[in-house]
């Protein structure tokens, strides 16, 4: 099984992992669709299950529903109620999130409630390495973002 090595064993992890899922939302809502708090809310969004008892299991319990396709439509359908950009970072920010808990070892079950079935890849998507790996590219992609607006306003002062 796969061992935790955060500071605060299972209790740290979870904060670095949800820390981990806003940062990869915000990025992503932020650079494609200029919408960063959505795709940030999204991407935490489905882990809201964590707060239901594991013993009511499927579909409630945390990797139930709120991590499916389905969910990833209806937040998109309420969030397309204000407006596309916005619909546009729910997307991609809910979509990362279970594009990251699908490569670890228990995988998602993407097509609930059609089938329940987990599906991923044991990437070990939460270990250390990779949530470093992540937050260096989110944190790159931000700066680069955050130094060509930057560049932007400079051009447009100087005309």
């Amino acid at each position: 099984m796969f061992q935790f090595t955060y500071p605060g064993g299972h209790a740290g992890f979870l904060v670095v992992a949800t820390c981990t899922h806003a940062l990869v939302g915000y990025t992503l809502g932020s650079y494609l669709f200029d919408r960063g708090r959505a795709g940030l809310l999204a991407a935490v969004v489905a882990d809201v299950d964590l707060l239901i008892p594991a013993a009511w299991g499927l579909p409630l319990a945390h990797r139930g529903i709120t991590h499916s396709a389905l969910a990833v439509a209806v937040a998109v359908a309420v969030a397309a109620r204000r407006d596309r950009p916005t619909a546009g970072a729910v997307g991609v920010g809910y979509a990362s999130q279970l594009l990251i808990d699908a490569t670890t070892p228990m995988g998602i079950p993407l097509a609930y409630p059609l089938s329940s079935t987990f599906v991923g890849v044991t990437l070990h998507g939460h270990s250390p390495e990779a949530t470093a790996l992540l937050w260096l590219c989110c944190l790159g992609v931000l700066f680069y973002r955050r130094a060509a607006r930057s560049d932007r306003a400079v051009a447009l002062e100087t005309r």
